[in-house]
């Protein structure tokens, strides 16, 4: 792999921020401490990071003395109001023991429909990192509503990876790694170390009662099926020890570290480490911008394959203007959107949908709004 950048992105989420016991709910400084400690030597070993962290709702939960999260979308966002601001503070007081300043920037999914906002957001979080500071992201829970939302951090992390064209892109959860089936239920489950095709990927992460459930696992598998039509390779780890990403980077050191040139004995012996958590390897080739644009914008739709021309882009064209009609609009303000393309129930592309006064409209040329994923590779 070759990129243009040293940018890593991670993600943490309640699970690893907060923990629960019969002393109630708390923060997990220790959890949060060895992450710290670990971005502190990542800047050190020249690498810049970007952190996407949840916890805003968990946290004004406890600070507001609620057992579990309201329902009510209006008190929902008070409570993440609350939290917001303490994490914030929580995380300000821990980077400064290390000597590192953050920056927070809340986003939304509204400030990805337009290529020129999207770009807008990217130049903002470069300029953090070329002067030494934390971007710390989050999703803007005080004022999003559910109709145009990212859904789970997990998406915002691919996405940001993508928008940054960056070298990885880490989820932290709290199981070991992505397994063959749910190990809670099926002793013969197996973890899964490296997945080099994402999209041909068949796990069932949908048994209740479970930390691979909806919204839990299946979530990542789908940041990462994200990540990888851009180029950009996804782990998945256990939040409480984050010194796992280096068994990630050591595998492709020599590749990532732009001053060191490459041995071809160093790079085998790294190709054959196997990472401690699941690796999901990246497309080959990067993604444009225009492409990187459409990968993250928000999914309006979806669209079957169900003939295969010559042409294939033209085929997927054609598909998702039959499935126009069936399009939903997120707002009232010209913006754009993404549909998936699925033959035989694989995601094989991505087309670009602008809403404005005329309607729902697609590109002119393929060239201009289409990704095909990897998948789509054995089709062409």
């Amino acid at each position: 792999m070759t990129f243009d950048s040293s940018i890593l992105v991670l993600k943490v989420g309640t699970s690893t921020i907060m923990t629960s016991d019969e002393r109630g709910q708390r923060v997990n400084v220790a959890n949060l401490s060895r992450l710290v400690e670990v971005i502190a030597d990542l800047g050190h070993k020249g690498y810049k990071v970007v952190l996407i962290s949840s916890g805003a709702v968990g946290m004004g939960c406890r600070e507001l003395g609620l057992k579990k999260k309201p329902t009510d979308p209006e008190m929902k966002r008070a409570v993440a109001g609350v939290g917001q601001s303490r994490i914030m503070r929580l995380y300000s007081e821990l980077f400064e023991t290390v000597g590192l300043r953050i920056a927070q920037l809340l986003v939304s999914q509204r400030d990805f429909l337009e290529q020129q906002r999207w770009a807008e957001i990217r130049d903002t979080i470069s300029a953090c990192l070329d002067a030494g500071v934390v971007p710390i992201i989050n999703e803007n829970d005080t004022t999003n509503t559910d109709g145009v939302r990212f859904g789970d951090n997990d998406n915002l992390a691919a996405l940001t990876a993508i928008q940054l064209e960056a070298e990885g892109v880490f989820l932290f959860t709290d199981v070991d790694y992505l397994y063959t089936a749910n190990p809670n239920v099926d002793p013969s489950a197996e973890p899964m170390k490296v997945v080099n095709e994402a999209f041909e990927l068949n796990v069932d992460t949908r048994e209740p009662g479970s930390s691979l459930g909806t919204g839990g696992m299946s979530t990542k598998i789908a940041a990462a099926r994200t990540a990888h039509c851009a180029g950009v390779p996804c782990g998945i780890l256990h939040g409480k020890h984050p010194e796992r990403i280096y068994s990630f980077l050591t595998r492709h050191e020599d590749d990532l570290t732009p001053t060191k040139a490459p041995s071809s004995e160093a790079c085998s012996d790294a190709e054959n480490e196997e990472p401690e958590g699941t690796l999901f390897a990246a497309h080959g080739e990067q993604a444009t911008e225009e492409e990187r644009w459409i990968l993250s914008l928000p999914l309006v739709g979806e669209a079957h394959l169900a003939e295969l021309l010559p042409d294939l882009r033209q085929a997927v064209l054609k598909a998702a203007e039959e499935s126009l009609e069936n399009i939903k609009c997120l707002s009232e303000v010209c913006h754009h959107g993404g549909v998936r393309i699925f033959h035989q129930q694989v995601e094989i592309a991505r087309v670009r949908v602008a809403f404005n006064e005329e309607g729902r409209t697609l590109p002119s040329s393929p060239e201009q709004g289409v990704v095909l994923t990897p998948a789509a590779e054995g089709l062409c």
